[in-house]
């Protein structure tokens, strides 16, 4: 094997593993930020709304768009009645929540 494509070998793995190892960073945080956040919404919608639900699916926003994890869930034993709450990660304070029309919004 010649010189330069030696070097072109080294220079293409190396670019590989860094765009693959800054991806597993990325995952990380999110796991981490939708961890901490998880008992956060359990708890408030049992405190405000007094039912429990289940999250099932999360999605983290980058920092620069906006510092929001949202966690969507149904309520326990209810899965047609979808919620979703919206959690700022840089305080992890309530900042929305959704849910069906007489559970969040009574009349």
């Amino acid at each position: 094997m010649n010189r330069k494509l030696r070097v072109l070998l080294i220079v293409l793995a190396s670019c590989i593993l860094l765009v693959g190892g800054c991806a597993v960073i990325y995952h990380v945080e999110n796991y981490n930020i939708v961890k901490k956040a998880t008992p956060i919404g359990l708890e408030y919608f049992k405190k405000n709304y007094n039912v429990d639900v289940e999250f099932t699916d999360s999605q983290v926003f980058d920092g620069y768009v906006s510092s929001q994890v949202i966690l969507y869930g149904h309520i326990k034993g209810h899965e047609n009645e979808a919620i979703n709450i919206w959690i700022n990660y840089n305080t992890y304070e309530v900042e929305n929540v959704g849910g069906p029309k007489g559970l969040i919004h009574p009349e």
